[in-house]
């Protein structure tokens, strides 16, 4: 987690506290924190034999949401582990921005 919060901080400038609480969400699924910290290391999203989730994995949700960083796409593969209809949707809408 360490890695994690050391990038928010340091490269995103979010405060600790804010820091924290988005690296929380990884707590719960070491597979995703690990290649989320592999990815703060090499800044390159891994291709073949990665991770995926509901059939996605961090490349493919790297194209089809330019506009988020490693955070942000890992992130969203907790989204699509813990609530797959609801990632499945922001998916099929085409990552709608507010």
């Amino acid at each position: 987690m360490e890695t994690i919060i050391n990038y928010l901080t340091s490269e995103r400038k979010q405060k600790p506290k804010i820091a924290a609480k988005i690296a929380s969400s990884f707590e719960r699924h070491d597979d995703i924190r690990a290649e989320l910290e592999k990815w703060i290391e090499v800044r390159k999203y891994p291709q073949d034999n990665s991770l995926t989730v509901e059939g996605y994995n961090a490349y493919a949700i790297s194209k089809l949401a330019t506009f988020m960083d490693g955070v942000g796409v890992y992130n969203f593969l907790v989204t699509l582990r813990e609530r797959p209809d609801n990632g499945k949707r922001i998916i099929a809408e085409g990552f709608k921005r507010k």
